[in-house]
């Protein structure tokens, strides 16, 4: 019996071996094969467990995803074509209100350029019923507004050849056309500033009571009736319908001027 306690129960140490820990050694040791097949299979339940699982769909399925798809690709269409209308539809708004706009401006310029031509046309107008001219052309005065016999001479006598037209002098009515006793056939025309002029010893009176004339217009000719010595216009001027003035400063006032001394 050995010296040393309980050294029938233990095994003598040798050097340079390493033991394994118990729980892989004997029946807790897998072979090589074995190990390797246990990793890879972890490994791969591993792997599976973080991957989208892959799900088969049937005949109906496939085609309900494919109409899915169809319509939602139709309805993105639709919205394009309904905002491609919206955007046509305000381009028809945005052009129909630049063309009203337009229009009115048209219509505000073509009244203004009428009531322009209006006015011009009024003023031309005017400018013509009040232009005044000459009753007779190429007489010669021969007497003027003077007492001359005894009595007042209350005109200007203007002679020239018997039937030479005498006209208006400048825009009015005729307010009298017949014989004046010493003045033979007479005519009396008020203007439009209110002067009434008479023509005495016409030959031939044309004009009417109540007749518009315009400068220029003729109302009779000249002549030698009623109280005269010779073929002469005896013209009157009456500012206002009133009494005669010297016709003289009057038509040298209105610019009308004719030849003699009187």
């Amino acid at each position: 019996m050995s010296s040393r306690p309980y050294a029938g129960r233990h095994r003598p140490v040798r050097k340079g071996v390493r033991r394994l820990p118990a729980t892989l050694t004997g029946g807790f040791l897998l072979p090589t094969a074995a190990a390797a097949t246990l990793v890879l299979t972890a490994t791969g339940a591993t792997v599976a467990e973080s991957r989208v699982p892959s799900v088969a769909l049937t005949g109906n399925q496939a085609a309900f995803v494919r109409t899915a798809a169809d319509t939602q690709a139709a309805e993105a269409r639709v919205d394009d074509a309904q905002a491609t209308e919206r955007r046509s539809q305000a381009q028809l708004q945005a052009a129909a209100i630049l063309g009203r706009q337009q229009e009115k401006q048209r219509v505000a310029r073509d009244k203004a350029r009428k009531a322009l031509a209006k006015k011009k046309a009024e003023a031309a107008l005017a400018a013509t019923a009040h232009k005044w001219v000459m009753p007779v052309h190429g007489a010669t005065f021969t007497s003027g507004f003077k007492m001359r016999w005894g009595a007042m001479h209350t005109g200007n006598d203007l002679a020239c050849p018997t039937g030479t037209p005498i006209s208006a002098m400048s825009s009015g009515e005729v307010i009298f056309t017949g014989w004046m006793g010493g003045g033979g056939n007479t005519t009396k025309i008020r203007y439009w500033d209110g002067t009434v002029s008479f023509y005495e010893h016409q030959s031939r009176i044309i004009a009417k009571v109540g007749q518009k004339v315009a400068p220029g217009d003729i109302v009779g000719y000249v002549g030698n009736t009623g109280h005269s010595f010779g073929s002469h216009l005896h013209l009157e001027i009456h500012p206002d319908g009133g009494g005669p003035i010297d016709p003289h400063p009057w038509m040298t006032a209105h610019k009308l001027m004719y030849s003699g001394n009187g």
